[in-house]
């Protein structure tokens, strides 16, 4: 068992992430769309676990790319000592193109303006700059339409170069779904009338690389199976869960049959009960709409939230293991268990909301070969 009790944490929460599991999910991955290249998807901090220290772990593994959403969570790697190229898949403002240059970055590109003021900047600094222009095929969320991309692939550029040109897919999570594979046709099609000739042509997601292997392309783009998550509830994926979220129970006390607790006197004892309360709550992710409903493991077996979940705090009851648990207990609200998706089911949503929202204050702790190796404070 990982000690996290000789840590300095104001309170013991945490999320717990393997790193062993990790490497083996990536290398997994790479090995499954060989010869396609992977750019890892390491936005919103990793999906909230913590992109700096994976970045590290994927660098030395020799990833091909990284993308992330923003300028700030690229130059954030940089910072790092991440020397790998990085993709900022949303792009950039006219005002941030400076930024290119002073961190490496390359640009997502998707519309004519910013195209046009990328050019003017390059020439004006004679520095070359790579791009990845982006083709909507119908998520219509951004990129060129396939007519204007190919207006954008014919323009003559001094010191801009196309060095990757992609899609996004809307519906790859269904397998066999007819819509994706009309998105990839259009894409395949774009790219042979045009005969387009870049580095990297690109289309799939974790869905994509999981449902569609003809997608695979030059490169693909895993964020959520990285981190051994599926992005649909029916989607079996090989790849395991690297991420558990835990706490230590900080009090314990009995109520009678018939008594309530917590906020709003939600929950109402159905027989003498033992209450544990743990330093866990919505502040750090548990979210209030798991209140009376989420089980969680304690003490090998599984117990039932207790009243409304509060900012700081939650309460369980542990009736069913009373002559086993004791203060200082370790409970895992996040795990082979109580899994993401247990937590996504239960408020109508999807793992990725899940992680992302594991509140800043909850350390991420690394284990590797079964000992802690890093610790990162969002």
């Amino acid at each position: 068992m990982i000690n996290i009790s000789d840590l300095s944490f104001q309170r013991p929460t945490w999320a717990e992430i393997n790193l062993d599991i990790f490497r083996s999910n990536y290398l997994a991955i790479q090995k499954a769309v060989q010869p396609a290249g992977v750019l890892a998807v390491v936005k919103a901090d990793a999906y909230g676990h913590g992109a700096i220290v994976l970045a590290r772990e994927l660098q030395q593994l020799g990833i091909e790319r990284f993308g992330t959403a923003t300028a700030l969570e690229a130059i954030e790697l940089r910072k790092a000592g991440i020397q790998t190229p990085v993709v900022v898949l949303s792009g950039l403002t006219v005002s941030q193109l400076p930024l290119l240059l002073q961190y490496d970055l390359i640009p997502a590109v998707y519309d004519f303006e910013f195209l046009q003021a990328l050019d003017e900047f390059t020439e004006k600094h004679r520095r070359e700059v790579a791009v990845h222009l982006k083709v909507d095929t119908g998520m219509g969320r951004l990129g060129f339409q396939p007519e204007d991309a190919a207006v954008a692939l014919k323009k003559q550029y001094a010191y801009v170069r196309v060095e990757g040109i992609y899609t996004h897919f809307a519906n790859a999570d269904v397998p066999g779904d007819d819509y994706t594979l009309l998105q990839l046709q259009r894409f395949l099609n774009f790219l042979h009338e045009q005969n387009v000739q870049v580095r990297y042509r690109h289309a799939a997601n974790s869905a994509g690389i999981l449902n569609f292997p003809q997608s695979h392309l030059d490169l693909v783009r895993p964020g959520l199976i990285l981190y051994g998550l599926s992005p649909a509830n029916a989607l079996p994926t090989p790849q395991r869960p690297i991420l558990s979220l835990k706490s230590r129970i900080i009090a314990l006390r009995r109520i009678a049959k018939g008594e309530r607790i917590g906020y709003g006197r939600t929950f109402q004892a159905s027989r003498d009960s033992l209450i544990a309360t743990l330093p866990i709550g919505y502040a750090d992710g548990l979210r209030r709409n798991l209140s009376n409903r989420l089980e969680v493991e304690v003490c090998g077996k599984m117990c039932r939230i207790a009243g409304t979940i509060s900012m700081d705090l939650c309460m369980l009851d542990v009736t069913e293991v009373a002559d086993q648990v004791q203060l200082q207990e370790e409970v895992t609200f996040i795990g082979p268990r109580t899994t993401c998706w247990d937590w996504a089911n239960f408020l109508e949503t999807i793992p990725y909301e899940i992680t992302c929202l594991i509140g800043a204050r909850v350390p991420r702790v690394y284990v590797k070969n079964g000992q802690i190796c890093d610790i990162y404070y969002p």
